[in-house]
């Protein structure tokens, strides 16, 4: 068999037939469905590019297998009315384990009555009071201060009031005449603490705790542990009602959960300086702080604010491969008014509530931050179509509207052939000749 007759049997399975271009029937109704169709081509081509360039995230919720102990804590938090003295930075967990007075990465902020950050420079503070007694108590080298019965410190000696008074602390000891103490007589240290009752003060910095249920909280006063009992020292806490007295009102800027190394390019920078530093992870990930911008003012010196917060481990992998890890977590905040328990009325005094209260437990002045970390994971993969993918509907784009075109044209015809009752070609003619003269 010759190649020629070989090929020739296989022209029966020919999908594409082609009729001469005498037999062809031109028209301006043709033309104007094959612009439309072109135009529906090109719209539906650029959407699908569009989607296909398209970054979609795919969340699903699994188990959290992360063996990290540790989680980060940043905060930035102004309290109006608490001067920095009296303010206290405990984290207590369900562990047992107890970080008391935290002063390591934390900063804290005088601020006048107006909000605005003092010049300690110019300000002869406690520390620096605490220096010139140093000074001048230099001239007798066997000086030894007295902790007045205290748990001394590994020196043994007190030489200043705050030696004297972290030696109180120790002992789980209230700190409640300062006047009686030799050094704090001559440190001034009664006279430049009243001097500073007016102040507020601005807190801010990160600390480390264990990855398991806890709380942070900022409250007046010193604090110890007394049979098992974290206790604050309360002594200089001024209560009362108006800006004559302390309170805990307070403004959120800022608080955050993050793995140990997250804020670490954050850290010791100014507003500014983290503007131009770049966008942080979380901005990154476009996941927002619950607690940002919150504030609260009491009219009481006497209250107690609580924020539950459900903190959800949070990891996202990128088209690149790059995995990055964070926490975002949801808050409830509850107020607690700490007026003196009446056990005759059975609830405290006055009591707005419909039904009776009765609390079991007693509150410290303060803002308490409990976390819980949650064992479940929260995933966001970032996905997109592949190119085979977008070559296929491009396909199936191209073929489907060139077929609905095809259709569309040929009803035209067929709807005329019904009408007319001919199917002669030059009643064909007739037909799409007045009809692209109604078109023109």
């Amino acid at each position: 068999m010759q190649p020629g007759q070989w090929l020739g049997q296989l022209r029966g399975l020919d999908a594409f037939g082609r009729t001469s271009d005498d037999a062809r029937i031109r028209t301006n109704v043709g033309a104007l469905i094959t612009l439309l169709s072109g135009c529906l081509v090109v719209i539906l081509t650029l959407s699908e590019f569009f989607e296909y360039r398209r970054v979609s995230v795919e969340p699903r919720l699994e188990i959290d297998l992360a063996r990290d102990p540790k989680i980060a804590i940043r905060f930035n938090v102004t309290f109006p009315r608490v001067p920095c003295y009296l303010l206290s930075l405990d984290v207590v967990d369900i562990v047992g384990d107890m970080q008391v007075d935290i002063n390591h990465d934390v900063v804290k902020l005088r601020l006048d009555s107006q909000g605005k950050v003092l010049d300690n420079a110019g300000d002869r503070s406690l520390k620096g009071e605490a220096q010139r007694y140093l000074e001048q108590q230099r001239g007798d080298p066997n000086y030894c201060g007295s902790c007045y019965g205290a748990d001394a410190p590994p020196g043994g000696c007190c030489n200043t009031c705050e030696e004297v008074r972290d030696a109180y602390i120790r002992s789980s000891w209230s700190f409640s005449n300062p006047d009686s103490i030799q050094q704090c007589r001559d440190e001034h240290w009664t006279e430049r603490i009243r001097a500073m009752n007016h102040e507020g003060c601005n807190i801010a910095g990160e600390v480390h705790a264990n990855r398991v249920v806890g709380n942070l909280h900022l409250s007046p006063g010193r604090a110890f542990q007394r049979n098992s009992v974290h206790t604050h020292d309360l002594v200089p806490y001024l209560q009362g009602q108006g800006d004559e007295y302390h309170h805990f009102g307070h403004v959120i800027h800022e608080f955050s959960f993050g793995t140990m190394n997250e804020f670490r390019a954050m850290r010791g920078l100014t507003k500014a300086q983290r503007a131009l530093k770049g966008r942080s992870r979380k901005q990154e990930l476009g996941i927002s702080d619950a607690l940002e911008g919150r504030s609260a003012h009491p009219e009481q010196s006497q209250f107690m604010y609580q924020y539950f917060l459900k903190v959800v481990p949070t990891e996202y992998h990128r088209l690149n491969g790059q995995q990055l890890q964070t926490f975002q977590y949801s808050a409830t905040a509850y107020e607690r008014d700490l007026i003196p328990y009446d056990p005759k009325l059975g609830h405290a005094s006055p009591d707005d509530s419909d039904g009776q209260v009765v609390r079991t437990v007693e509150g410290v002045p303060g803002v308490f931050f409990n976390y819980e970390i949650s064992p479940m994971r929260v995933t966001q993969t970032e996905t997109r179509p592949s190119f085979w993918h977008f070559v296929s509907n491009l396909c199936a784009i191209l073929g489907g509207v060139l077929t609905l075109a095809g259709l569309i044209d040929r009803l035209i015809y067929r709807g005329q052939k019904q009408l007319g009752g001919t199917s002669s070609f030059d009643d064909t003619d007739n037909f799409y000749h007045n009809l692209d003269t109604k078109l023109l």
